[in-house]
């Protein structure tokens, strides 16, 4: 857990290097499974991953490609693919077959995934593959765009006639996308995905594929335009059969993407200074993201020594003012151990760190992850902070409004008035986790009775990596304050400091970390012997923890 500061001579360097060589390697991951051993098997799902496969090759892609892949094979193959990505990259998934939603959250199936007694949920998703979980591991190798097309809303192979059914009747829920990432679902929420017209259709892909692989060869087609088109598409053919289908999209891209220009064909420029060619405006906005994702002086310097003549663009106004709240830089390399003393002497202690959420606009996910772990710190039990609005969410969402006698309803979950109305309380309110707090003289007694696990508190030696080859060091201080919550003073060997809330779910972490200027969200996991954790942030950075 840390946020990374660069040295602004350095900074530079890397951020004219990254702005140079982004999205230059394009990785595709495509999946299609038929041959499902004890649910419905499906016809046309591997003919729509060899399809989209062949095409992809053709425009730069590197793909790996499984076809009718067991849980351990799919889970093998993401790792191949995952472990190619570098930060700068391109990311491209394309998964057909069977999906279900369960509890907010989306499962793609592996073809040996079992059927299950009446109401087995946890073992359904233990032997699926979470789809947010994939997505951030696609995040956490620093992938600059990431586009995900998902063609599993099909109806739910765990529904039953009597007893109880395992998921939706029909596709896949809703999903709130992380930054950097386009995800296409083939049907929208509830709607089912054709594969077929009729029983007279003798198409070689499903309605929703057929589609989409002739609008992947027109060139100059960005991809909002295409999805405009392919939703379009798709609706009108399905309705033929007097069905409803129409495409859904969740979109957190930074820029534009093509996935055919009409200059492929040409020879890249061989100077040292080609770049991708992105319209000037979108270029700002992309590397404005870059900028803030690091979120140091330096990184805004070196934004607006190139961009700083175009003080009409939003992103440009907007870096200024974030840049002016910072301050000055940080000191050069010669007076780096000195600022490093200064900063570890100014460090507040547990006891004088105010905690609040960000002034800053957060996205509808970091909303909910934001409220899930308020929620938690109430003693809601919201479970773990993932974004993803399932039904414990709701339930402790109603139990705090209930407790707090206020007004909400469940469909104020995701805005920013639930926020403030879980953070505007500084004590626990839902009555199944009410307990004394400790007072000064018992705390560590009431800390070691009250904890039944592995614990985080303690002096914690951290190493992150991150995007452009950046790498820092330095600690982690963590107290246990009740349950399963620890506040957390970070400080890193480049002069950073903040604090942090954390949330010990068995052995997984999660954390929300507060530095001037930036919010950081982590999610890690903890090792069987609770020396050691690993995990990733929202702003790409890979950390590796150990005690002591």
């Amino acid at each position: 857990m840390r946020v990374v500061t660069l040295f602004a001579a350095f900074f530079a360097a890397l951020l004219s290097q990254s702005l140079q060589v982004a999205a230059t390697e394009r990785y595709a991951l495509v999946i299609g499974n038929d041959a499902y051993v004890d649910v419905p098997a499906l016809e046309l799902a591997r003919a729509d991953a060899t399809a989209i496969s062949a095409k992809l090759s053709t425009q730069g892609f590197e793909v790996t490609q499984l076809l009718d892949g067991s849980r351990r094979e799919t889970n093998r193959q993401i790792s191949t693919f995952t472990s190619q990505l570098e930060p700068g990259d391109t990311a491209f998934v394309f998964f057909a077959g069977h999906g279900v939603e369960i509890d907010g959250e989306n499962y793609l199936l592996p073809v040996d995934v079992p059927a299950p007694a009446s109401g087995e949920r946890d073992f359904i998703k233990a032997e699926s593959i979470a789809l947010s979980a994939l997505l951030d591991r696609i995040r956490s190798t620093g992938a600059r765009t990431t586009i995900a097309i998902i063609d599993a809303c099909r109806d739910n192979p765990f529904a039953t006639a009597t007893g109880r059914s395992i998921g939706g009747t029909r596709g896949l829920g809703r999903i709130s996308a992380p930054e950097g990432m386009f995800v296409i679902f083939s049907a929208g929420a509830g709607q089912l995905a054709l594969d077929r017209l009729d029983d007279d259709d003798t198409g070689a892909n499903s309605v929703f594929t057929r589609n989409l692989l002739p609008l992947l060869d027109q060139p100059d087609l960005e991809l909002r335009q295409l999805m405009s088109q392919l939703r379009s598409r798709v609706r009108d053919l399905a309705q033929t059969a007097n069905h409803d289908q129409i495409p859904a999209y969740y979109d957190e891209l930074l820029g534009q993407f093509y996935f055919h220009t009409a200059s492929v064909d040409v020879p890249a420029p061989t100077t040292s200074d080609a770049r991708p060619a992105l319209p000037q405006s979108e270029q700002i906005r992309s590397d404005f993201a870059l900028a803030r994702s690091i979120g140091t002086a330096e990184a805004y310097d070196a934004f607006l020594e190139r961009y700083g003549t175009d003080q009409d663009d939003f992103s440009v106004q907007l870096a200024i003012k974030l840049r002016s709240q910072l301050g000055d830089p940080t000191p050069s390399t010669s007076d780096e151990e000195a600022a490093i003393e200064t900063a570890r002497s100014s460090i507040p202690t547990a006891k004088a760190v105010t905690y609040a959420p960000s002034n800053a606009a957060l996205s509808t996910r970091e909303i909910i992850q934001e409220t899930q772990e308020h929620l938690n710190a109430l003693g809601c039990n919201a479970g773990g902070a993932d974004g993803v609005i399932g039904r414990r969410t709701r339930a402790a969402f109603a139990r705090f409004a209930d407790a707090a006698d206020l007004d909400l309803g469940p469909d104020m979950l995701g805005t920013m008035p639930a926020l403030e109305a879980v953070t505007a309380i500084d004590a626990a309110k839902c009555p199944v986790a009410i307990t004394p707090a400790p007072s000064a003289t018992n705390a560590a007694a009431s800390s070691a009775k009250t904890s039944t696990g592995p614990s985080l508190a303690g002096t914690w030696s951290f190493t992150a990596k991150c995007a452009l080859f950046i790498e820092s060091r330095g600690t982690v201080r963590m107290r246990h304050v009740r349950d399963n919550f620890y506040t957390a003073t970070i400080q890193d060997n480049l002069g950073n400091k903040g604090n942090s809330e954390v949330y010990l779910n068995g052995r997984d972490i999660s954390a929300t970390e507060y530095f001037p200027g930036l919010v950081v969200h982590f999610r890690g996991r903890l090792s069987a012997d609770g020396r050691s954790y690993t995990g990733s942030g929202s702003n790409t950075c890979k950390t590796y923890a150990t005690k002591g």
